[in-house]
């Protein structure tokens, strides 16, 4: 038996999201998977975390305990050639490997939900923490690829230890965490409202295509969120202006996506989708930093040929943005075009969809 887990978008709520505003989050259809091994190997921190969180809850005995120590998890679907996509590999590695090892001895093999949550959030935020915080060397070195968005802890710290902090009163504490977005995405799957680690599930408008591209560059986002913190202490009012027109657009994208009547709702997503593009302009300007690819902006004003719009996903900056599209009679013929004006905006469409599964249990093939 193995157990996969979904890869994931932040497609609103970037960077408000660490103040409490709500984000809407989707998983997509590039999958880890999960399986037990015999035999030495080697183990991510967060592997390693996950073993140690399941020991701390179970007792250093406990079958599901050890399982967790001989698990082994292939996440190469979220990578595009040599590079990582920005997909929340980690989290799904943590959700993969924590769903596994607590039903992998089971004579009756159950996902409980809620048990993998608890387990894999906490064993996720353990192994953000134990990494090294980045030097201004190394933030200047050039990256194949950084982390995910969700993985602040490393960004917290270098905040922390530089006296750069995103409100009053002390700097973040070095057992801060991030916001737990993607490790929901991965457990539930679907769509999801994100808000101080409460979730709900909501659903794609039926009447608009998502088409997620590859901006042909990784972000560094441990970079972009520092240099962000030090923005919101030069320009205090611009940034907080910014973040919260991002929170604004992202609560009522998540409204959108919670309205029964299907017109109304995509109707109301592409809207709101519109108005969380401009925000994060608004974010970069105030911040002078370059939140928003070229590509990106090129891809918003070519999707509006066919009456929909185009945004960054995540910390921006690169990786994975999205196209959204109203859906039509004629939408596989749509598809195609604005893939094509995609590729003419200097991005590279990923064929990817929503995931509605979640974290999930098959046979194992090998």
């Amino acid at each position: 038996m193995i157990a996969t887990a979904p890869g994931k978008l932040i497609l609103t709520g970037e960077y408000a999201v660490l103040d409490g505003a709500p984000a809407l989050v989707v998983a997509v259809d590039r999958r880890v998977s999960a399986r037990r091994r015999i035999g030495p190997h080697g183990s991510s921190p967060f592997l390693v975390a996950v073993a140690e969180e399941i020991a701390r809850a179970y007792g250093v005995d406990a079958p599901e305990a050890r399982a967790a120590m001989e698990i082994v998890v292939d996440s190469s679907t979220f990578f595009l050639g040599n590079t990582k996509l920005g997909l929340g590999s980690s989290a799904a590695v943590t959700v993969a490997a924590t769903a596994l090892a607590l039903t992998i001895t089971r004579e009756v093999p159950v996902i409980d939900r809620e048990a993998v949550l608890a387990i894999a959030s906490a064993a996720h935020g353990t192994a953000q923490s134990s990494r090294p915080r980045p030097s201004s060397a190394d933030l200047s070195r050039p990256r194949t690829r950084a982390m995910s968005y969700s993985d602040l802890s490393a960004q917290v710290l270098t905040a922390a230890t530089s006296g750069v902090h995103t409100g009053g009163g002390e700097p973040p504490s070095a057992k801060a965490r991030g916001s737990g977005a993607d490790i929901a995405a991965a457990v539930h799957g679907g769509v999801i409202h994100f808000e101080t680690g409460n979730v709900t599930r909501l659903s794609w408008p039926t009447g608009l295509v998502l088409v997620p591209f590859f901006t042909g560059a990784a972000a560094d986002t441990a970079e972009l969120v520092t240099r962000v913190m030090a923005a919101r202490e030069a320009n205090r009012a611009a940034v907080e202006a910014a973040l919260v027109a991002v929170a604004r657009a992202s609560r009522a994208a998540c409204q959108a996506c919670a309205s029964k009547t299907p017109e109304i709702a995509a109707n109301a997503l592409l809207a709101a989708l519109g108005l969380a593009a401009i925000a994060t302009d608004q974010l970069a300007s105030a911040t002078a930093l370059p939140l928003v690819p070229a590509c990106v902006t090129a891809a918003r004003q070519a999707m509006a040929k066919l009456g929909g719009t185009a945004k960054t996903t995540g910390a921006g900056g690169g990786d994975v943005a999205i196209a959204v599209i109203p859906a039509t009679r004629t939408t596989k013929e749509d598809v195609t075009k604005a893939e094509r004006l995609l590729i003419e905006a200097g991005c590279q469409p990923l064929g990817l969809s929503v995931d509605t599964t979640g974290v999930d249990l098959q046979p194992d093939a090998q």
